[in-house]
């Protein structure tokens, strides 16, 4: 199995931007000597309590500088909020600066204020989802590109540079509600799974879905490279500790989840349903259904369970859900998953 971390980046008051990318940096960077093979940070947009991380292409274009092997994932570019041709040139130029390091991770989107920020409605993420994906694996792969769609009209152009990976850089879809996952299926993409998003009990659920749709699509079955699966992830020499350093910036980020939505039943049946689970829930269930806050030990005999039962090929680590844990904590911790976690699931 592979690992790669995550980052999402919240901020609050007291806490420096500039700090919070410097120490996000050293870790990844130093993620590469540990071992770690990919580092994924994801957009979001107009909430320090959530993130400050817009463009996670600026921050992976600093760290292919620092790296030399470390694969440079995105999870995810949210697809149907940029022009895919402005997206297609990003990409490519990250892939030459990193001379093929990158792994591009896309998504519709889930959040309102994001599509109501940039003027889009939801109700297109679908469509505007799949047109931006055939027009950037177009503009890749062709010398140039015309096209005309329900959402964007391109004249023949000639997107450069073209990327380093041919035909162009692996492509992992995020799945977060039962209709994506069969539809990735049906396409044949490869998955990303977010346990925060869905938990555990409804991993289990969808990704029989997905498998199904891939089947019935006559799409081959690649086994663990289809699946990646991120997860808010902890470790410490005992249990108490974990929960010292953990429990605060756990609960801020359901805190901060639950605080977005002042008026949770205009949401989606979906969303609803997910944000009263978020609203209830403690950090005991937290542990139990979304994440793997743990000593070495048991975050062994709990990522081996899931290997077997998720047949997943890549685990993406977050260690500081919530942004709470101060950054020599989250060094340790990563260093001692390193040590004596991750030597156990290779």
């Amino acid at each position: 199995m592979k690992f790669g971390l995550h980052y999402q980046l919240p901020c609050r008051d007291f806490q420096s931007p500039v700090q919070r990318y410097r120490d996000t940096l050293e870790q990844a960077a130093h993620a590469e000597a540990l071992g770690f093979e990919s580092v994924w940070p994801v957009e979001q947009h107009f909430d320090p309590e959530l993130s400050i991380l817009p463009s996670p292409l600026l921050l992976l274009a600093a760290l292919a500088e620092r790296t030399r092997s470390l694969r440079l994932g995105i999870a995810i570019v949210l697809l149907p909020l940029s022009h895919p041709v402005r997206i297609a040139e990003e990409i490519a130029t990250l892939d030459v600066l990193s001379n093929g390091r990158v792994e591009f991770g896309i998504g519709r989107g889930s959040l309102p204020e994001h599509f109501k920020g940039f003027g889009i409605s939801q109700s297109e993420s679908r469509e505007r989802f799949l047109e931006a994906l055939d027009i950037i694996r177009q503009a890749w792969t062709n010398e140039r590109i015309s096209y005309r769609g329900r959402f964007f009209e391109i004249g023949e152009v000639a997107v450069v540079p073209k990327p380093v990976q041919q035909p162009y850089p692996p492509i992992r879809v995020a799945a977060n509600s039962p209709d994506t996952f069969e539809m990735m299926g049906q396409l044949g993409l490869p998955i990303f799974v977010a346990s925060q998003v869905n938990p555990f009990p409804r991993i289990r659920e969808y990704l029989p879905l997905y498998r199904a749709a891939r089947a019935a699509a006559g799409h081959p079955d690649n086994g663990p490279e289809d699946v990646t699966i991120l997860m808010p992830t902890y470790v410490a020499e005992n249990h108490a500790q974990v929960r010292q350093e953990m429990e605060h910036s756990v609960m801020r980020w359901l805190r901060s989840v639950t605080a977005r939505y002042r008026n949770p039943d205009a949401a989606p049946p979906l969303a609803r349903e997910r944000l009263e689970r978020v609203r209830r829930m403690t950090y005991e269930q937290a542990c139990e259904m979304m994440g793997v806050f743990d000593t070495p030990e048991a975050c062994v005999e709990r990522l081996q369970r899931f290997r077997e039962e998720f047949n997943m090929g890549r685990l993406i680590c977050w260690f500081n859900q919530g942004g709470l844990v101060p950054h020599p904590r989250v060094m340790r911790s990563m260093e001692l998953f390193a040590a004596k976690v991750m030597p156990r699931l290779l």
